[in-house]
């Protein structure tokens, strides 16, 4: 890996997650295959062993007819050239027409094979990792930086090389990475030039080393990689879930290369936090290799670029079910999009449900139009918590998608579910909108705007949406700011646009894909604001909600068209408790779960009582405890923080005089 010893100095942590977003649209995701499932795993520790003992040098190997050893790949050494000649060969034995691309003269080689898609062949994928290595003395086996990579890249071009894929994929081995990304640069800038439609790039640079045995890696992405980032991490999850991942902010490998000219790329490496103390030293060889991590990241890496080449996806499109006060059942529909035909009859699309975390039931569809599926979830009792999630499989039975994703099963699909959930509540809970009746309104040059509309509502805030309308000729020059009744206040946009124009129809959501930063004027669409409306979170509507607009920069106004608030709220002036229907001591499930942000706990207390209430993880640690000491007779309702919990399954306790009871809930991110 290029220069790292000086990067470390100065390389900046991300501690950053990735976000499960529920709201629409959402990109087509991979699906689960049983065949990327099976061809991944013929990779194996023998085979992935021989291979990098052959590059650095622990055996013997045949180039050109003779036998040699490959004692260091040194981009200067004699031993570099063999290394490039031995992947070309190999890549011959796999069946394709491998080429060199030279660069700096034929110093540098990088080495390429391809396998066209036969339905897509102008658009392609690339797995590569580099070749050369360090330190430049006679020996340099660089068995971890990077013949894993370079291993991987060879494992997955042998375990394709027969399969018919939809989409073009590359195997690249690259040369003089370790001064300077040179050759995966050579390429990149070449690929540009010739209008090379490139969906993404799988980089893969040590790969093999974990002393601490905890199967964690690394990913480095950026923006316009994100849905290529989610799909590794997808595919990871279905076929080496034993693997853990983090993100780090690195351009010290080839993914950077592409990152240059607009393509989607992302680095998988071993974890940054437990570096490979053998770096850049002759004694990165065999023995320091972790063969449980090897495998498994060269193994999720085959099955990702296959899933990939063969377009294993499906899309969906659903507008999650609100929490409601009817105990009536709920209709609702998903569009479910994909090249594949979707399974019929028994095999057709299901909705799965469970109440208050019990056992999923399934409905089928009661209607189906073109590629929307109509729904009915059964009516449950006031304080009821409904979990759902949809599952599809393909009508040749050969893979199967949950939406939310993560589930697998097949004839029927889904029945194993994800992990996370949608979640609705059957309680006092109302949306309502809400819309300025002063606009239009002038937005003067140079100035600060104020508009304002009253909520008579009551009840306690649950969501919040921002509709707003402007046009402006420049929306850089513009920030949008919020302040509910208690005077806090929120960013919505912060001079973004740079010269582009307007607003239109264009709504803040916290639950939005994109944040506002990443899109483009005119914005148009749903996007997270600058700030999170999480210090809103429950509290009260009702009471003067303003907007304040702040113009500056050269001459010019705007006009405020429309402004709108949407609310879910929580009434809790109505009479009917939805925690229980009778005075007896009860528990309810929190709300909403799974959580990301915070979390709302409700008992409720027949009689005073002395109260622990404890959050529990998953072995029964102690976590945090909400409530010591005694309280009156009624309801109570706990908010916490889970935002410092890690992604998982947690439990929560309530225990009063004369009685217990456990709930689980899920913390995502």
């Amino acid at each position: 890996m290029f220069n790292r010893v000086a990067f470390l100095s100065y390389l900046k942590w991300i501690t950053c997650v990735i976000i499960i977003t529920f709201n629409t649209p959402v990109k087509a995701q991979l699906a689960y295959s049983p065949f990327a499932d099976s061809i991944s795993s013929l990779s194996d520790a023998e085979s992935i062993l021989m291979l990098t003992r052959q590059l650095a040098g622990d055996t013997t190997v045949t180039v050109d007819g003779q036998v040699v050893t490959i004692s260091s790949r040194h981009y200067l050494s004699n031993g570099n050239a063999l290394a490039a000649q031995f992947i070309y060969e190999k890549f011959q034995e796999y069946g394709y027409q491998p080429e060199y691309q030279y660069f700096n003269g034929t110093r540098g080689i990088n080495v390429i094979a391809t396998k066209v898609g036969s339905l897509y062949p102008d658009k392609e994928y690339i797995i590569c990792g580099h070749y050369d290595n360090m330190p430049s003395g006679p020996v340099a086996p660089g068995a971890d930086d990077n013949a894993s990579g370079t291993v991987a890249v060879m494992e997955a071009a042998r375990i394709l090389a027969s399969i018919d894929l939809d989409y073009t994929v590359r195997f690249a081995a690259w040369d003089e990475e370790e001064i300077g990304l040179v050759g995966s640069e050579h390429y990149a800038e070449l690929a540009y030039i010739n209008g090379h439609d490139i969906l993404g790039v799988l980089n893969l640079d040590m790969i093999a080393w974990d002393s601490d045995n905890d199967m964690v890696y690394s990913i480095a992405t950026n923006a316009s990689s994100s849905a290529f980032t989610t799909d590794f991490i997808t595919t990871t999850g279905y076929y080496q879930p034993e693997l853990t991942n983090n993100f780090i902010n690195t351009t010290a490998s080839d993914h950077a290369s592409f990152w240059q000219y607009g393509y989607p790329a992302i680095l998988a490496i071993e974890d940054f936090d437990d570096f490979n103390a053998y770096y850049h030293t002759p004694d990165d060889d065999i023995p320091i290799l972790n063969m449980p991590l090897y495998e498994a990241l060269v193994r999720a890496s085959i099955a990702n670029i296959a899933s990939n080449a063969l377009n294993q996806r499906f899309g969906f499109l659903h507008d999650p079910i609100i929490s409601g006060n009817s105990n009536e059942p709920r209709e609702t529909s998903i569009i479910i999009s994909s090249d594949h035909a979707i399974g019929t009859g028994t095999y057709s699309p299901r909705l799965y449900y469970s109440i208050d975390n019990t056992i999923f039931d399934y409905v089928l569809p009661t209607e189906v139009t073109n590629d929307t599926f109509n729904f009915v979830v059964p009516g449950f009792p006031m304080g009821t918590v409904v979990q759902y999630y949809f599952a599809v499989q393909d009508s040749d039975a050969t893979m199967v998608a949950t939406f939310p994703s993560g589930g697998r099963g097949i004839n029927p699909p889904g029945t194993i579910p994800p992990t996370e959930y949608f979640s609705y509540e059957v309680g006092n809970f109302f949306f309502t909108e809400n819309c300025s009746a002063n606009v239009p309104l002038v937005i003067p040059d140079n100035s600060n705007t104020y508009d304002q509309l009253i909520v008579t509502q009551e009840g306690d805030l649950l969501d919040v949406d921002v509709l707003i309308d402007i046009t402006h000729p420049i929306t850089e020059e513009l920030r949008i700011i919020l302040i509910s009744p208690d005077n806090v206040s929120i960013m919505l946009s912060d001079r973004n646009g740079e010269d582009g124009d307007n607003y239109t129809q264009t709504i803040f959501d916290d639950d939005a894909m994109l944040s506002i930063k990443e899109g483009s004027a005119p914005f148009t669409g749903r996007f997270r604001p600058e700030i999170s409306f999480d210090s809103y979170l429950n509290k009260p509507i009702k009471g003067q909600w303003r907007l304040r607009i702040v113009e500056s920069g050269i001459p010019n106004s705007g006009m405020l068209n429309q402004w709108c608030l949407h609310f879910l709220y929580e009434d809790l002036t109505i009479g009917t408790s939805n925690l229980s229907l009778n005075n007896e001591t009860f528990l309810q499930q929190n709300y909403p779960n799974p959580a990301n942000a915070a979390t709302n706990i409700k008992f409720r207390l027949s009689e005073a009582s002395k109260v622990s209430l404890i959050i529990s993880d998953n072995l029964g640690r102690e976590v945090r405890t909400l409530a010591s000491g005694k309280y009156q007779a009624g309801n109570h309702m706990i908010v916490t923080s889970v935002s410092d919990l890690k992604p998982g399954n947690y439990f929560y306790t309530l225990k009063c005089d004369q009685y217990t009871e456990t709930r689980q809930f899920i913390v995502t991110r």
